[in-house]
């Protein structure tokens, strides 16, 4: 994973945010904290809730059909 932080808006209302040099990221969905995942490096995998993700738009994905949902 790359050393700089990210913060990433994504679907109707979602944000994701890496502090520098962190594999976990913090969700928040229209401004409240929703939860958080973790980038497992050594599958190069991203892990949420125990489900594991192949890249970073699946995970984004996921958490987004989590919200339509309800």
């Amino acid at each position: 994973m790359k050393p700089h932080a990210m913060s990433k808006y994504f679907g109707n209302g979602g944000h994701v945010l890496r502090q520098h040099n962190s594999a976990e990221l913090q969700f928040s969905w229209r401004g409240k904290s929703d939860g958080s995942a973790r980038y497992v490096e050594r599958v190069n995998r991203y892990a949420r809730n125990g489900v594991e993700y192949p890249s970073l738009a699946a995970l984004l994905r996921a958490v987004e059909a989590e919200h339509v949902r309800n």
